[in-house]
C-alpha cells in the first residue's frame, strides 16, 4: 500500500463524516423549530435517534470485529439511505415527517463512527502508518469551514439549505467510501465467531467509570450543541454567529489532534482524557456568566483543550486500556458516550428550554459537567 495515499484517503473519510456532524447535531434545532417542532419533541426524537445509534453501534462493532460483515459495505449502505433520506427532505412539508426523517438521518451519521475509526486500525495491523490525530485534525478543519459557511447560509436564506448540505455531504462520503480498503477478514478481530469473546465491562472496571464521566461530559457538550442557537440568541446573537462560533471551536481543534502523538509521547492517554474534563467543566461554568457574543466567543477557544484533547485522547485510550481483541467493540463503547451523552442532553436540554429557559440549561450542563469530571478523575486514578 502507498502510505502517502492512504494516509489522504484517510483523512478525507474522516473530514467529510465530521463535517456530516455539523448539520446533523448543530442544525437540528434550527432546522426543525423552522418546521413547526417543539423544544421538547426535538429533543426527544434526538434521544430517540441517539438511543438506536447506541444500539446500532454495538451490533455492528461486534460483526465487523468477528468479521460476520465487510465495515466498507455496510458502509457504503448506511451513506447511501442517508444520502437517499437527505434530499428527499426538500420535497416534504410535513413537520412530523420531517423530524422522523432527520432522526433517521442523525441515527445513521452516529452508527457510522466505530466502523470509521476502525479503518485507523485495520492500516495498524497492516503495517501502515496512518495518524488518526491528523486524520481527526482534518475532520475539525473542515467542521469549522462547514460550520461558518452553513450558518451564513441558514441566516440569509433559511433553513432549507440544511438538509441540501446533508446529502451533499453524504454524496462525498458514499464516493469516497469506494475507494477505501474491506474491512472483512482483516480487521484486529480477524479470529472466527467462535473464537472470538465479548467485552465486558466488568472486566475493566476503570474503563467502566471513565465510560460513565464522559457520558456526563457530553451530556453537557451535546445539551448545549443541539440548543446553541438560544445560548447564542441570548446574548443577541443569530445563526450566522452560531456558525462563527462552531468554526471557532472546530479550528482550535486541530493544533491538539494534530500534534497530540508528540505531546503524549509514552504518558497513558487517560491523564489526558481526564484533562478534558476538567477543561470541560470550566468551559460550562463559564458559560453560565456570558454577557455577549464576543465572551461566547473566547470561551470557545477553550475547546483545544476540552473537546479536542478528548477527540485526540480517548481513541488511543480504548486501545491501551482494552486491547486490540476488543479494539472496534471498545470503540463502539466510547463512542456511545457521546450518543448517550446526545440522548439524555436533548431530552434534558429539551424539556430546560421549553419550561425554564436557557439559564437553566445551562446550569444543568454545569452540574452534569462537574459529576463527569469527579468521575474520570476517579477513573484515573484507579488500578484497573
Amino acid at each position: 500500500m502507498d502510505e502517502r495515499k492512504e494516509n489522504i484517503r484517510y483523512c478525507a473519510l474522516l473530514g467529510v463524516h465530521t463535517m456530516m456532524l455539523c448539520p446533523a447535531i448543530n442544525f437540528v434545532a434550527p432546522y426543525l423549530a423552522a418546521a413547526q417542532v417543539s423544544n421538547s419533541n426535538i429533543g426527544i426524537l434526538v434521544a430517540v435517534s441517539c438511543l438506536l445509534a447506541v444500539v446500532f453501534q454495538q451490533i455492528f462493532g461486534r460483526m465487523v470485529d468477528r468479521n460476520l460483515i465487510d465495515g466498507k459495505k455496510l458502509l457504503l449502505f448506511m451513506t447511501a439511505l442517508l444520502t437517499v433520506a437527505a434530499f428527499s427532505l426538500v420535497f416534504v412539508n410535513v413537520g412530523g415527517l420531517k423530524a422522523i426523517i432527520f432522526g433517521g438521518l442523525y441515527c445513521i451519521t452516529l452508527t457510522m463512527m466505530p466502523i470509521l475509526y476502525s479503518f485507523s486500525f485495520f492500516y495498524q495491523n497492516k503495517g501502515v502508518s496512518v495518524n488518526y490525530g491528523v486524520a481527526r485534525g482534518c475532520g475539525s478543519m473542515s467542521y469549522a469551514a462547514c460550520s461558518v459557511v452553513l450558518g451564513f447560509l441558514v441566516a440569509n436564506l433559511g433553513t432549507g439549505v440544511v438538509p441540501i448540505s446533508y446529502g451533499l455531504l453524504g454524496a462525498a462520503l458514499f464516493a469516497i467510501l469506494l475507494t477505501m480498503p474491506t474491512l472483512k477478514g482483516t480487521a484486529s478481530g480477524s479470529a472466527s465467531p467462535t473464537q472470538s469473546s465479548s467485552l465486558k465491562l466488568s472486566m475493566f472496571p476503570a474503563f467502566r467509570m471513565m465510560l460513565i464521566g464522559l457520558s456526563l461530559v457530553m451530556l453537557f457538550h451535546n445539551m448545549l450543541m443541539t440548543y446553541f442557537i438560544y445560548a447564542i440568541e441570548h446574548v443577541g446573537g443569530d445563526s450566522s454567529n452560531l456558525g462563527v462560533a462552531l468554526g471557532i471551536a472546530a479550528a482550535l481543534e486541530i493544533p491538539i489532534l494534530f500534534l497530540y502523538t508528540r505531546i503524549k509521547g509514552n504518558t497513558p492517554s487517560k491523564y489526558f482524557l481526564t484533562a478534558s474534563g476538567v477543561f470541560f467543566f470550566a468551559k460550562a461554568a463559564l458559560f453560565i456568566v456570558a454577557q455577549s457574543v464576543m465572551m461566547i466567543y473566547l470561551i470557545q477557544c477553550l475547546q483545544i483543550v476540552s473537546y479536542g484533547l478528548m477527540a485526540a485522547a480517548r481513541v488511543y485510550y480504548v486501545d491501551e486500556v482494552v486491547g486490540k481483541k476488543y479494539e472496534t467493540t471498545g470503540q463502539a463503547y466510547m463512542s456511545a458516550t457521546e450518543t448517550i451523552g446526545i440522548v439524555l442532553g436533548s431530552i434534558l436540554g429539551g424539556f430546560l428550554m421549553q419550561g425554564l429557559g436557557v439559564e437553566a440549561l445551562l446550569w444543568g450542563g454545569a452540574l452534569a459537567s462537574l459529576v463527569g469530571m469527579v468521575c474520570m478523575i476517579y477513573s484515573c486514578n484507579a488500578k484497573r
